[in-house]
């Protein structure tokens, strides 16, 4: 009788675990705009820049204090995702610089304009219900040298709420964390995309 009983519990554990690896499958439980993982359609720069300084991401005041540590991680996953690459010379700043004078430069900064992450309990707990967490953020690309904005582009990013669940019902973890920070990755890629190499003309 109990081996009986269990069969149902069974059956839809294996069912949850199929849902997650469906889920999972595509693109890690996340979409975004621009996420480097496709094609940029945008135009490529005129410079092939090959210093990036890498300015504090700004995030609002009431954000920060919800959020204390996204602003630093998604600056770091920028830097990290430029620096893979070693076709830049990364600097992490703190300001613009007072002369702006480098060739073959670019300033990048980023502006967190709302996010949502939901914590690891209410995520457990709750599960899908809870609904998804997602980053809006603005990036603008500034040449040091003119001291001219070259590009300006908005990103967003958001987690699958059913996969975010699942994982964290098998693992006590989730997707939700990672996000900002896989955020700033998403903007590396996206300049990876639209710099031109050293010695290949700008299209």
């Amino acid at each position: 009788m109990k081996k009986k009983g269990l069969m149902p519990v069974y059956q839809a554990m294996l069912l949850l675990f199929t849902l997650f690896l469906a889920s999972c499958g595509g693109q890690g439980g996340q979409t975004a705009k621009d996420n480097g993982s496709e094609p940029v359609s945008d135009p490529k720069l005129q410079v092939a820049y090959q210093r990036i300084l890498v300015l504090p991401v700004d995030i609002g005041a009431k954000l920060a204090k919800d959020y204390p540590q996204a602003a630093a991680d998604c600056r770091q996953g920028l830097i990290e995702r430029l620096t893979e690459t070693k076709r830049f010379q990364v600097n992490p700043i703190d300001a613009v610089p007072a002369k702006a004078i480098e060739h073959d430069t670019l300033i990048a900064k980023l502006v967190i304009t709302d996010m949502r992450i939901t914590s690891k309990a209410a995520r457990f707990w709750g599960g899908p219900m809870v609904g998804s967490s997602y980053v809006n953020l603005k990036m603008t690309l500034t040449d040091s040298h003119t001291g001219q904005m070259i590009r300006e582009k908005e990103f967003s990013t958001y987690n699958n709420a059913m996969a975010a669940a699942l994982m964290a019902g098998w693992t006590w973890n989730s997707t939700d964390a990672s996000i900002p920070k896989d955020m700033g990755s998403i903007i590396g890629d996206y300049i990876i995309a639209v710099v031109p190499q050293v010695g290949s003309p700008a299209k």
